[in-house]
């Protein structure tokens, strides 16, 4: 086991590739100021025990990470990690894609802020975003619908799952359908693993705990996301919206994975 040291070593060597130069990045306003202690855990536990841990790529720590201070509103300290995905190798179109694929988990105002901080962040870089316009309005609605029913089907499982027979609701799980499933999940730039952790991230900071963060988890597994994948977006999610949330969250996925017969040891 690594010496707490080694831990700070680790994490400042993360804190530096996250940086990308800027060093900025390793401070915590007010934190550094007032609980030089809490300074010296964080860099310890998060960046360098949790950021630094196998098991799930960087990249996907970040995609994990953005996620769910989107999804909690934490918009200075998504800014910064902002600047640390796209510094870590996330493309700026990863980047915009991750918010829009959350739209219909944290709303329209959440992700209206996230793509200001992003424009902002885009322009103080030099980059030059030119969006992907890939929705098609000469489509009928059925058509839509259809296409959103097959991505549901694709990433998981029975579309009748969440049949409610109320005809209110009915128009609303169709709206669902067609630009939650078919007008986002099949746009590109992410994967089928990254739309199912970008979802795993803001539920659970969100305490998604009924049977929809169970639904979604089998959904990852569905899509290839690994258990051990699975797990590691609570532990990289722990820190930021908190240890309560990420350890319920991974009992349901403990109790997904025994349902489904997976032992950890022969599904890493």
């Amino acid at each position: 086991m690594a010496t707490l040291e080694e831990r700070y070593e680790e994490g400042q060597s993360m804190r530096a590739l996250m940086a990308g130069g800027d060093l900025s990045h390793f401070t915590l306003p007010g934190i550094d100021q007032l609980a030089p202690d809490l300074k010296r855990i964080i860099d310890e536990a998060l960046f360098g025990s949790i950021w630094s841990r196998p098991g799930l790529d960087v990249k996907l720590r970040c995609v994990c990470t953005i996620s769910a201070l989107m999804a909690m509103g934490q918009l200075p300290l998504l800014r910064r990690h902002i600047e640390r995905c796209l510094n870590l190798g996330l493309t700026p179109e990863q980047v915009v894609e991750v918010f829009i694929q959350l739209t219909f988990y944290v709303g329209v105002p959440a992700v209206e802020a996230a793509m200001r901080i992003t424009k902002e962040v885009f322009e103080a870089r030099g980059i030059q975003f030119t969006p992907t316009r890939v929705y098609n309005t000469t489509q009928s609605a059925d058509e839509l619908h259809r296409a959103g029913a097959q991505a549901y089907e694709d990433h998981m499982g029975d579309p009748l799952a969440y049949y409610a027979g109320h005809p209110t609701a009915e128009d609303m799980q169709r709206l669902v359908i067609e630009y939650h499933w078919g007008a986002i999940y099949t746009r590109p730039h992410l994967d089928a693993k990254s739309r199912a952790i970008c979802a795993l991230s803001a539920m659970t900071v969100q305490g998604r705990y009924d049977r929809q963060i169970r639904r979604r988890i089998e959904g990852a597994l569905r899509v290839g996301v690994t258990p051990t994948e699975i797990l590691e977006v609570f532990v990289q999610t722990m820190l930021y919206g908190g240890y309560t949330g990420a350890r319920t969250v991974m009992q349901i996925a403990g109790s997904v994975f025994a349902e489904q017969g997976i032992s950890m040891e022969e599904g890493s």
